[in-house]
């Protein structure tokens, strides 16, 4: 194997085993996701356990204020929500909720990197040691003060193809199964609702992979992936910053808590 693919193959293995190992995340972050051709943005301060899966977060923009919390299997496994607006009390909705998605292209559940992580291993499980040929070192880069590791990944074969479906499934569902991008799946097939079962020998056009292209940052400290740029056919879909990245200390289980006292529940 080439010293440039050894390179890459070393910074995605400890990437991998620093996901793993950092299940409490600070942090701040920002997204960008293109919808009909435009970017929707957004932006807030969160705190997250991978383990279970708890967040909260209080939005910078856009609904200033608002602020979200989430502890799976709690509260019907739906989500608290302070609106920071009438009707000034504290309601709960499905993380599935267009609301609290505010435009984006996914749910709160997505956020952190293990996503991104479960994408790679699938990659390198698919291609095997031809995975690391995909991916090429670009040299250092600094980030939000974080001195950075720079990748891309190119998918070698990335299309649009027709897909018939099987009785029953949802584009959830073949997202999920196939290791798809759900947005991308509603964007192609918008005349589908993305949680109503499907017929069998519908057809749909999906994509073969989740992207055509990715470039990420992996923090040369915590060799966690901070920053990703996700790329179709038409360039630039996806972008996800992470800044003021705290990772080292356990959070407090009060901090996941409607009653605690910085929180307006």
């Amino acid at each position: 194997m080439p010293s440039e693919q050894v390179k890459s193959k070393w910074m995605i293995g400890k990437m991998h085993k620093a996901i793993q190992s950092h299940t409490d995340l600070r942090f701040t972050l920002f997204r960008a996701e293109r919808i009909n051709d435009k970017y929707v943005k957004g932006s807030f301060d969160g705190k997250l356990k991978t383990k279970p899966f708890k967040i909260y977060f209080k939005n910078n923009f856009p609904n200033e204020g608002v602020e979200i919390l989430y502890k799976d299997g709690e509260n019907s496994d739906r989500a608290w929500v302070n609106p920071n607006s009438f009707p000034f009390f504290t309601m709960s909705f499905s993380p599935e909720n267009k609301l609290i998605r505010a435009g984006g292209h996914h749910t709160f559940k997505m956020v952190g990197f293990s996503t991104f992580d479960g994408l790679m291993s699938r990659y390198e499980t698919i291609y095997k040691e031809k995975f690391y040929s995909y991916v090429k070192y670009l040299g250092v880069v600094t980030w939000e003060g974080m001195t950075c590791y720079k990748l891309v990944f190119k998918h070698p074969d990335y299309k649009i193809i027709k897909y018939q479906t099987k009785i029953g499934e949802t584009l959830k569902k073949i997202a999920l199964k196939r290791g798809l991008n759900i947005a991308k799946l509603r964007d192609l097939n918008k005349e589908v609702n993305p949680t109503s079962a499907l017929q069998s020998g519908e057809e749909l056009l999906i994509t073969n992979t989740y992207e055509k292209e990715v470039i990420f940052y992996i923090d040369s400290k915590s060799f966690l992936p901070v920053y990703q740029e996700i790329y179709d056919e038409k360039g630039l879909y996806e972008k996800y910053a992470y800044s003021n990245l705290k990772y080292k200390n356990p959070i407090p289980e009060d901090e996941f808590s409607v009653h605690y006292k910085e929180y307006d529940f």
